[in-house]
């Protein structure tokens, strides 16, 4: 089976590198700055014993060269969220292809946008749960390998016994809708929060106030899910149903079993949006954002996510200076009491 990977960062080149090595033809189409740096020595994939170099692959920066696929082939779409109204129109025009579009985009709606420009029947919605950065380009580092979901659709369990041939544990879900919903909490988690203030994920579960923060946050999620008429599910590697049972507890019950679960899933690191801080775009938008706008829809109050939302927004747009609030988990807490969070007075 043939493929394109259409975005060839971290979980593109994760993808492509396993299909690669697995005999699937996959051609690549990435940035300048990528596209040298495997073409001059090959997509490096870090991780377990022994670093694994892929080569040979074609690797193109131009989309009309790239979509030139034939019939049994599919697109690995990875770009970020917001680049997904471009990528959407690209694969309208004529010349965009008729294959299969696996959607790996995090966040809620993007499947929809794809829908409106190509149709439905061609979309796969999928989730990836292992965990993977790319530090340099042309280098993949897998962090925690846990595995893949995708949505059902024709090309499902083709594409899953693709995927598991060449070393990625994948699973077909029958509601891809609640399969992308149980994504989300796991996104956002400790995630504008830790941006919010400089600090690592680890270093947001063991305050106590922003725990109770995070677990209101998530509840809401779960609040809305229940209200579209969607039920989490375990994502490979990820028992959601256990963490939605569990944010039913009091906080102070649940802080050292589940804040010590995401400090140790996200490391060291500070999460993606941390990176987003003056640089105009955030794919917070399809994640608290998409909270906020479906619970204004279902009647459901959001008042965690949004206020989430419009302080991390005013940091990524330069509204607000983050030296303002870098260290300052007290303001933080207030702003969320003032937004009418329950719990947060006195946090």
């Amino acid at each position: 089976m043939r493929f394109l990977v259409y975005g060839t960062g971290a979980v593109g080149g994760y993808l492509g590198a396993r299909l690669a090595r697995a005999g699937h033809p996959v051609t690549f189409l990435a940035r300048p700055s990528a596209a040298e740096a495997i073409r001059r020595a090959g997509l490096r994939l870090e991780g377990g014993e022994q670093a694994q170099v892929v080569t040979g692959c074609e690797v193109l920066t131009e989309l009309p060269a790239a979509f030139a696929l034939p019939t049994d082939g599919a697109v690995l779409l990875t770009v970020k969220a917001y680049d997904c109204e471009a990528a959407a129109e690209a694969l309208r025009r004529p010349g965009g292809g008729a294959s299969p579009v696996v959607c790996l985009l995090n966040g809620i709606g993007n499947e929809e946008t794809l829908s409106a420009a190509i149709g439905a029947e061609r979309v796969v919605p999928a989730t990836l749960t292992t965990a993977v950065s790319a530090p340099a380009p042309g280098v993949v580092r897998i962090e925690r390998e846990r595995g893949l979901g995708l949505g059902r659709a024709p090309a499902s369990e083709r594409l899953a016994q693709a995927f598991r041939e060449a070393g990625v544990p994948a699973r077909v879900y029958d509601d891809g809708a609640s399969m992308k919903w149980s994504k989300v909490p796991t996104n956002i988690v400790a995630n504008a929060s830790s941006a919010i203030l400089g600090w690592t994920a680890g270093d947001v579960m063991r305050h106590a106030g922003l725990y109770r923060l995070e677990v209101e946050a998530l509840r809401e999620v779960f609040r809305v899910m229940r209200r579209l008429g969607l039920r989490p599910v375990d994502l490979p590697g990820v028992p959601v149903r256990w963490m939605a049972r569990g944010l039913a507890l009091p906080a102070w019950a649940t802080q050292r079993w589940l804040g010590g679960t995401v400090a140790r899933g996200r490391g060291g690191k500070k999460p993606s949006f941390h990176f987003d801080i003056g640089r105009g775009r955030t794919e917070a938008r399809w994640l608290n954002g998409a909270v906020v706008d479906a619970g204004r829809r279902v009647g459901v109050a959001t008042p965690a996510n949004q206020m989430l939302l419009k302080t991390l927004l005013d940091l990524v747009e330069s509204r607000d200076d983050p030296m303002a609030w870098r260290d300052r988990p007290e303001r933080l807490l207030r702003a969320a009491a003032e937004a009418g969070a329950p719990g947060m007075r006195g946090a």
